[in-house]
């Protein structure tokens, strides 16, 4: 009696086994590269010149910091020695605070260009995700992998970027 309750058991979980097999058969898997598309889209090109630009402004208002601190120091360096001992801590207080102000400047616009590459992405990809799932069912796909770091391998058939590009840039 036990005998066949493991044959039947182990029956029921090959037909499992088989019947989940044949829904993989049927399934179409396709994959889809985010950097590609963020780089490659009209989109994803006009929000990096926009994000360029931005990162230019920020970046000239840095420079300009640093030039505040350096010209700061070199006058500390050419004329401290002939400077009062009042004026000479005062100049090296203000090269203090400058200083920091500007590790600060530098911290908050590195902050700033990482939280506005991010939110500019995450449009690109909100924008696309329509057109991906309007891609995928026109041409059948069961499942769209958006992830490369989980994949071993990936045939090139597979891969719908250009057809999403394509569809994205019509738009």
């Amino acid at each position: 009696m036990r005998n066949i309750g493991i044959v039947l058991l182990a029956s029921m979980i090959v037909m499992a086994m088989l019947a989940r097999t044949s829904t993989y058969a049927e399934a179409k898997v396709g994959f889809i590269n985010l950097q590609r598309l963020v780089n490659e889209s009209k989109m994803g090109q006009a929000a990096r010149d926009e994000f360029q630009k931005m990162r230019q402004d920020k970046e000239t208002v840095v420079a300009a910091k640093l030039r505040e601190v350096n010209e700061l120091r070199e006058l500390i360096n050419k004329a401290g020695d002939k400077m009062s001992a009042q004026d000479k801590r005062t100049k090296l207080l203000a090269l203090q605070k400058s200083n920091k102000e500007y590790q600060r400047l530098v911290s908050d616009v590195k902050e700033d260009i990482l939280r506005e590459d991010r939110q500019l992405v995450s449009i690109i990809l909100q924008k696309a995700d329509g057109v991906l799932k309007k891609v995928a069912k026109r041409l059948n796909y069961t499942i769209i992998l958006k992830d490369a770091n989980v994949i071993g391998y990936l045939d090139p058939s597979v891969d719908i970027t250009d057809e999403v590009i394509k569809e994205l840039n019509r738009k």
